[in-house]
């Protein structure tokens, strides 16, 4: 049987990350490092790309692309408990010869489960204000709302992966408007912080 390429790139990243995973457990097991404690800050974010081809009935449609920036930086008022800020998150969005830009600010409290290993189950609300424009002059915005849980990782000393499933209510409405526009946005995400 022959392995494709791509399948042994694969296979040496989940190897590399295991490795990478069993060495920074134990590391971490040893200095007893703690996260999620009162005082500390936690800053990072994450980035990803999303190319979208609808396929109906056998016929390929219009490709979308999707590109989305979102910062992140958090403190601990107490153990466990974390006021966040998800500061000028930006997605662009490419489709059918046009584009628009989301730019979008939360405010996200969350609780991070203290456990006796690497990994801290959270669950976070988002609460805050989206703004989209496009290549007309009209600019749609609104009040926008969710939440998300997960787990972050510490994979290093001071380094979080963070895994987590979102649920974002997007409100888009032009001015005047006596109905709701936008979009329910449901997503895995994978981001990276570190904290100090």
């Amino acid at each position: 049987m022959k392995t494709s390429p791509t399948c042994m790139i694969v296979y040496s990243v989940l190897l590399a990350l295991s490795m990478i995973l069993f060495v920074t457990t134990e590391t971490l097991a040893q200095e007893g490092k703690k996260f999620a404690l009162k005082g500390s800050t936690e800053l990072g974010g994450s980035i990803s790309f999303q190319s979208l081809t609808p396929v109906s009935d056998g016929n390929t449609g219009t490709a979308s692309t999707i590109f989305a920036l979102a910062p992140y930086i958090g403190y601990f008022v107490v153990d466990g408990f974390e006021l966040g800020l998800n500061p000028f998150g930006i997605t662009s969005i490419s489709y059918s010869g046009s584009s628009a830009t989301q730019v979008a600010i939360f405010f996200a409290p969350s609780y991070n489960f203290s456990t006796q290993s690497i990994a801290y189950p959270f669950i976070e609300g988002l609460l805050g204000y989206t703004s989209q424009s496009s290549g007309s002059s009209e600019t749609l915005s609104g009040f926008s709302w969710g939440g998300r849980g997960g787990v972050k990782l510490a994979v290093t000393d001071k380094g979080l992966l963070i895994l987590g499933l979102e649920y974002v209510q997007i409100t888009l409405d032009r001015s005047g408007a006596a109905n709701r526009s936008g979009s329910n946005q449901l997503s895995v995400s994978a981001g990276f912080t570190i904290w100090f």
